[in-house]
């Protein structure tokens, strides 16, 4: 996911919600790509903010207005986008700490956002790292069905993947690195971190 026109005026001009803001700082100091077109933007607003642009006349406001007519009242809720916080992690829990077998090679997380649990495990299998999980409400408002999930390294996607009836999903071949699980739900987008660093398989 990377900064689109809207977000970058919302976050230069300081309209974005403090959590959608802590995103994208952190985003920006990951990805050299949307912190050049962050700067583009800033000369932009520079520019068209300067001293030598001219407040346009009433005459020409009014015609503008009604090139764009405005919108209905009834309007769709704000896209927000909120942090999951990881509220388990099986590689931190001490009951495992010199396991032996299969359990001390698997990876459970769960992941909380508002109303949602995210239950993801991570393992080896034959040189390669599976990533399966599902996306469990705790409130029948939430639709699962319409969610899309998507996996992503330093801010960059990897892959993505719709939720089947169950809020399930998988990844194969998950590479090594700083990994972040990003789930689009209507009005909501919701980021959770998955490396953890002193992590075996991550």
């Amino acid at each position: 996911m990377h900064l689109s026109p809207e977000t970058v005026l919302d976050f230069l001009e300081g309209r974005l919600e403090d959590s959608q803001e802590t995103f994208w700082r952190q985003h920006l100091a990951a990805c050299n790509g949307c912190a050049e077109y962050l700067i583009g933007w800033q000369q932009f607003l520079t520019t068209i903010k300067g001293a030598d642009v001219k407040t346009p006349s009433n005459h020409v406001v009014e015609r503008a207005m009604h090139l764009c007519p405005p919108e209905p009242e009834e309007r769709s809720p704000r896209l927000r986008c909120v942090l999951a916080s990881v509220i388990f992690d099986s590689f931190l829990e001490p009951d495992l700490i010199g396991a032996r077998g299969d359990s001390a090679d698997i990876r459970q997380l769960v992941l909380q956002a508002e109303t949602l649990d995210i239950h993801v495990q991570i393992w080896n299998e034959r040189g390669h790292k599976q990533l399966i999980g599902q996306m469990l409400p705790r409130s029948r408002e939430n639709q699962i069905d319409t969610a899309r999930f998507h996996l992503l390294r330093n801010g960059k996607r990897l892959g993505s993947m719709a939720a089947d009836d169950f809020g399930e999903f998988h990844f194969e071949d998950v590479p090594d690195g700083d990994l972040s699980l990003q789930i689009d739900l209507p009005h909501l987008t919701i980021i959770g971190a998955l490396s953890i660093a002193g992590s075996a398989l991550i």
